[in-house]
This record gives C-alpha cells, sequence and structure tokens, in this order.
C-alpha cells in the first residue's frame, strides 16, 4: 500500500518526505534531520529530470544522507569552541573544592551545609554542626564532604 502511493506519487514522494524531516528538525534539538531533508530534495529534483527506479532512488538518498549529515557536522562542529567556564551552568559543580560549615551534623552519613548564602544536602562521615568541611565531589545530587584538616578548629 504504502509502495503504490510512493509509486504514484514518484518524485513528489521525496518532496513530502523533505518537509516532514524539516518539521521534524524543528521539534528535536541540534541539525540533524534538515541534511536528510536536504538528500530527499536533492533527491526529488534529479528523480523530475532523470527517471529512475525507486532502489537507485534509495540507494542515491543514502548516499547524499550520509554526504550531507558529513559536511553539516564539519561545517556546524566548527563554530563549538572549549567553554572557558566548565561550570557555567552546574550550580553543584562549582561547589567542589569550596569549604563551609555544617549547618546541620552529618547523622549516618547526611546532613546540610552553609554555602554563602544556600545550604546543600551533604554526605560524608557522622560530624558535628558547625565543623568546617571541604567539598569533594558530587553524587547524586548530594555533595560529598570530608572535614576540612586545613582548619586549626578542627
Amino acid at each position: 500500500m504504502i509502495l503504490d502511493l510512493v509509486g504514484e506519487l514518484g518524485a513528489w514522494s521525496w518532496m513530502i518526505a523533505a518537509i516532514l524531516l524539516a518539521v521534524v528538525e524543528l521539534a528535536a534539538p541540534g541539525t540533524f534531520f534538515i541534511w536528510f531533508a536536504v538528500a530527499a530534495v536533492v533527491v526529488g529534483l534529479v528523480a523530475f529530470v532523470i527517471p529512475i527506479g525507486w532502489q537507485v532512488q534509495c540507494l542515491l538518498f543514502l548516499a547524499l544522507a550520509v554526504v550531507a549529515a558529513l559536511l553539516g557536522r564539519k561545517v556546524y562542529g566548527q563554530g563549538r569552541k572549549a567553554v572557558e567556564d566548565p561550570y557555567l551552568n552546574d550550580r553543584a559543580g562549582r561547589q567542589v573544592g569550596r569549604k563551609g560549615t555544617l549547618d546541620e551534623p552529618i547523622v549516618n552519613g547526611m546532613g546540610r551545609v552553609r554555602l554563602d548564602d544556600s545550604v546543600w544536602r551533604v554526605e560524608g562521615p557522622d560530624l558535628p554542626a558547625g565543623t568546617r568541611v571541604k567539598v569533594l565531589t558530587i553524587r547524586s545530587g548530594h555533595l560529598v564532604v570530608e572535614p576540612d584538616t586545613t582548619d586549626p578548629s578542627v
């Protein structure tokens, strides 16, 4: 049934596929499906000019889609630069290496620490409230801490 419809529409089926792929590109992040849409348009134009079988059209589409995707990746891949601040949108990641004071004692491995104007859930060894701690890493949305050995009050 679908092959019959594609056969009746001929080259127009590639133009319809290109429109559908362009719509998918609008809904999907990045620039991936647009290259398949470009390949479908080219195959549709070739099919309008040269009468070729659907098998050849499919092979041409596959080849053009791969080439277009690779060229598109090369062109758009050059625009990406290394980020100066890798923790720009990672608020928890920015806390690694920082030191703070426990607001609540760490009991059974869980507690709270104050860093600037925020209170964070922490994991670590049991410690009393008021202890200075250093943030080691992040695990499951919690800061992992250890006592700050450079603090003379510890």
